[in-house]
C-alpha cells in the first residue's frame, strides 16, 4: 500500500505543470551568524539539460523575479514573485537565489545549498525555423 501511494504522489508531481503568465510565489527565510546582514534577493529559474527543444527555437531558458532586487518582507524573510513568461521553453526549472550583505553577496542553488522540487514548465506555443534559401541576385 506504501508503495502505491508513492507513486501516486510522484505520479502527481509530474503532471504539476506551470504555463505562461502562471505566477510563482516564493518565501524565502535566512537563518545563521550572519542572516541579518541580508538586504535584499534576487531569483532566477534555469533549465536543465540542453536548450529549447527543435520546435522552441530561440524561446529563453532562464527567467527571474519581476521586480529585481527586493528588499525583506519580515525579519530575515523575503517574499518574491516570478511570473513565467511567453517566450519560455517547456523543460524543468531550478531555482537559483542571489543574496546581497551589507558588504558582500552570495548564491544559492536548489539542490545544492537547499532543498526545492524542480518546477515543470510547459509552453504550448511552437516555432520551429523554416527552411532558408538564399541566391546572389546579379543586376
Amino acid at each position: 500500500m506504501a508503495v502505491i501511494a508513492c507513486s501516486a504522489i510522484s505520479a502527481q508531481q509530474v503532471t504539476d505543470f506551470r504555463q505562461p503568465g502562471d505566477v510563482i510565489r516564493l518565501e524565502i527565510k535566512f537563518d545563521g551568524t550572519d542572516a541579518a546582514k541580508i538586504k535584499q534577493v534576487m531569483i532566477s529559474f534555469g533549465k536543465q539539460g540542453s536548450g529549447p527543444s527543435a520546435d522552441q527555437v530561440g524561446f529563453n531558458t532562464s527567467f527571474g523575479n519581476n521586480e529585481g532586487w527586493v528588499p525583506q518582507s519580515a525579519p530575515l524573510t523575503f517574499h518574491v514573485e516570478a511570473t513565467v513568461p511567453a517566450n519560455i521553453a517547456s523543460g524543468d526549472y531550478i531555482l537559483s537565489v542571489n543574496a546581497q550583505a551589507e558588504n558582500g553577496r552570495t548564491s544559492y542553488t536548489s539542490g545544492d545549498q537547499f532543498q526545492l522540487p524542480t518546477f515543470h514548465i510547459r509552453n504550448d506555443r511552437k516555432f520551429t525555423a523554416p527552411k532558408i534559401f538564399v541566391t546572389e541576385r546579379r543586376p
